[in-house]
């Protein structure tokens, strides 16, 4: 097997530049509704009081250490889903990083009740940060958690504002959501709400591996067909561990793979009928990817496809689980595991 370097794209950290836009595609039924009542239950439920004693707060990360003396107003967050992190704890950042061209006001569909009627400037990353234009929005922070930030970006952020990056030890891009939350809650002024609502969410995983038993012990492989190289991504982030806690265990061949690369690795096409996974999740870069690997021989008579447990992840589910988040994972468990669930009776 091959490792596949993390993908160094400034946006779109789970589907490139065009992903299929199709619903999410599940052979086997689709399940019942989520038991989830309310985004207070999801995220913690935001407060507008930042902690007391919380500034002056000092974080130090990979670039540097940066010092916040007051609650901030006006917070710009480059992260792929920094954003949502702010929003669950109740602070609407003033601008935003563009990850997905169908998200109404920047966000997904998990955030929009929270950012409720803000209406956040959309930066286009594409070819770096736009740092004149971070300067215009006068940011009092600005959040770099969950990003590809260099140090020579660093360098130039932190000159308009004191600016959070991932810290010392974690790979671009690399950041837990629970580790996340709890960043930038620090910097918030929130580290109390920004722990319940991790714990909020913990509690939430827990309880769906007890709703949906048929899930515990079930292999699984999250995975992207590359086919101009002949290969497919096999996935060991983030986006599979908040499905191991759930009760999935990653396949033996995908766990054999991830001692090389805590990120991806891939499999040549070759050697396809390896996964034998009880379950498959695939996303798919172009509608014409999708029909190549769904009509090869080899896809068909895989397990998972044969039990109707295969899943098509469409671009929102996709950017869902790419860049979790304290708001992201609870919206993709409730869409994702009731067919599943099904599916592995």
């Amino acid at each position: 097997m091959n490792a596949p370097s993390r993908p160094r794209r400034r946006h779109a950290p789970a589907m490139g530049a065009c992903l299929l836009a199709a619903a999410l595609t599940l052979t086997a039924c689709g399940g019942g509704a989520s038991d989830r009542s309310s985004d207070a239950s999801r995220g913690g439920g935001p407060s507008m009081k930042t902690d007391p004693g919380a500034f002056p707060v000092t974080v130090k990360t990979a670039f540097g250490s940066a010092t916040v003396t007051s609650a901030p107003k006006r917070v710009v967050a480059l992260g792929w889903s920094d954003q949502d992190a702010a929003l669950a704890l109740g602070v609407k950042p003033v601008a935003i990083v563009k990850t997905e061209e169908g998200f109404k006001n920047g966000v997904g569909p998990w955030a929009e009740s929270a950012l409720g009627g803000s209406r956040p400037e959309v930066l286009d990353t594409t070819d770096g940060y736009p740092v004149e234009k971070i300067a215009a929005l006068h940011p009092d922070l600005i959040l770099a958690v969950q990003s590809g930030i260099t140090a020579s970006d660093y360098a130039k952020l932190s000159q308009i504002a004191p600016t959070v990056a991932y810290l010392s030890g974690r790979k671009p891009y690399g950041t837990p959501w629970q580790e996340q939350t709890d960043l930038i809650g620090k910097v918030l002024g929130r580290r109390k709400e920004a722990d319940q609502a991790v714990a909020n969410v913990e509690k939430g995983l827990k309880r769906d591996a007890a709703k949906y038993p048929s899930l515990n012990g079930k292999s699984f492989v999250y995975a992207f067909p590359q086919p101009a190289n002949g290969r497919v991504v096999l996935y060991t982030d983030d986006r599979t561990k908040v499905l191991e806690k759930v009760g999935l265990t990653i396949d033996p061949v995908v766990a054999k793979a991830a001692k090389m690369n805590s990120f991806a690795n891939s499999l040549s096409m070759e050697h396809l009928d390896e996964l034998t996974s009880d379950a498959l999740l695939v996303w798919y870069n172009t509608p014409q990817d999708q029909k190549r690997l769904e009509s090869d021989a080899v896809f068909k008579k895989l397990p998972a496809v044969r039990r109707k447990a295969y899943v098509a992840v469409d671009r929102t589910l996709a950017q869902a689980s790419g860049a979790p988040s304290v708001l992201s994972v609870p919206w993709e468990m409730d869409k994702l595991l009731p067919p599943l669930a099904q599916a592995l009776k």
